[in-house]
């Protein structure tokens, strides 16, 4: 008696389902159930996206990304009249920096050069590296940054001023200051700098120049009446200018990329230490020589350090430089750049 009831039961159900289908509100609800559904699933699928694009492509953790942070850094910048070194985006060019100063931000970032010799529209189009820096609020502290540009437009305000015109970078990159913190040093900040041949009778004489502090130092390669004059230093190395030359004595400096040298130096330090003196061994990196000027233009990167004379031994010792540059010079260059900077003149 109860199957046939329950047998009964059933068949009256399901003839109402199919007569009548599902009740609207229940239909709605499912409808709203499988919409949210559908959006959690997108939801899922849209995080796990940028999950795997973040684990694919990791934005490093020294850039500064956000067109409202980069936009700051490039205000302080121009309010702090921080000044911009420009380099086109090459390995060719890579070291010829070009000084210029930011001028607006209403729109893009427009950059200001003093000069207009060898600018012209053929530099539209290309990719500039960067670099400039902005005091923090911790006093004598500064943080230093690097941008890839491309230069969209040129424009001139008179015969005085040329103004390249950039899109905003992506992100900034926050990078080492011996990487591209170069120093022009003034002549009253080092008292001597000479490079003299790397071989055993240059090294003797180099190690004569630390042990008489200096009183003996060798003369120039480019003659009794030449100069040598220390253009910039970085943590990485050191430009060098040759002057007072004679014509046939610049024309006759044989000098080779790659060619080691040792490179004496004595420099004012910029707290009270008085003259420290250094030696370096050396590779040129670049050289330019002008006969009709008698100058030559030499740039030098460390290789090795003299740390002094071993207690016991008494032999010299060294420190290998290459690729890592001097942590002493790197220092030296930062003082002396805020230095310059409270003076008013970098």
């Amino acid at each position: 008696m109860q199957a046939a009831v329950d047998q009964a039961y059933l068949y009256k159900v399901l003839r109402g389902f199919g007569e009548t289908g599902l009740p609207q509100q229940t239909i709605n609800m499912l409808l709203v159930m499988g919409f949210c559904m559908a959006l959690l699933a997108g939801a899922v699928l849209w995080y796990n996206n940028q999950e795997l694009k973040k684990k694919l492509n990791p934005i490093p953790p020294n850039w500064l990304t956000g067109d409202s942070k980069i936009l700051k850094v490039f205000e302080t910048a121009l309010v702090y009249r921080s000044k911009v070194e420009i380099s086109f985006h090459s390995k060719s060019e890579k070291r010829k920096t070009i000084p210029c100063s930011i001028s607006d931000l209403s729109n893009e970032v427009i950059l200001e050069l003093p000069s207009r010799d060898g600018i012209g529209k053929s530099w539209i189009g290309r990719e500039i590296d960067g670099y400039f820096h902005v005091p923090t609020k911790q006093s004598g502290v500064v943080i230093f940054y690097h941008f890839v540009g491309t230069i969209n437009d040129i424009s001139s305000k008179g015969s005085s001023y040329t103004y390249l015109h950039l899109d905003f970078p992506n992100y900034l990159e926050q990078t080492q200051k011996r990487e591209f913190l170069r120093v022009a040093p003034p002549s009253r900040f080092y008292d001597y700098v000479n490079i003299i041949p790397d071989s055993t009778q240059g090294m003797k004489a180099a190690l004569k120049f630390m042990t008489t502090n200096g009183e003996y130092s060798p003369g120039f390669m480019g003659g009794s009446d030449s100069r040598v004059h220390l253009q910039d230093v970085s943590g990485g190395g050191v430009s060098l200018e040759m002057t007072h030359m004679s014509s046939k004595r610049a024309a006759n400096l044989k000098l080779t990329k790659g060619q080691a040298f040792i490179l004496l130096m004595s420099l004012v330090d910029t707290g009270n230490k008085g003259i420290v003196r250094y030696i370096f061994t050396t590779r040129i990196r670049r050289i330019f020589i002008d006969p009709g000027q008698g100058k030559a233009q030499i740039g030098l990167s460390f290789e090795n350090q003299f740390l002094g004379f071993d207690e016991n031994s008494n032999k010299p010792k060294w420190t290998t430089l290459k690729n890592k540059g001097s942590a002493e010079m790197d220092d030296w260059a930062y003082n002396l750049h805020l230095e310059l900077y409270r003076e008013g003149t970098e």
